[in-house]
């Protein structure tokens, strides 16, 4: 599960770092075709956190029983 904690923080690291500055050029990143907007990176950023957060919750979880 940290393995997975790790990977997931990472994405959301980058994740932030471009979809900031996206937000500050005001221009999608042509990743795909039409481009992703900033807020889509950022809501990707906040997932990762989540799936981070909640990997790293059930490995103390199990660690306690």
């Amino acid at each position: 599960m940290r393995t997975i904690a790790n990977l997931a923080l990472v994405a959301s690291a980058i994740s932030f770092v471009v979809g900031f500055i996206s937000k500050v050029k005001l221009t999608p990143v042509p990743i795909l075709p039409c481009g992703l907007s900033a807020e889509t990176l950022l809501i990707f950023a906040n997932t990762c956190l989540l799936v981070a957060i909640t990997c790293l919750l059930l490995e103390i979880g199990k660690g306690k029983k």
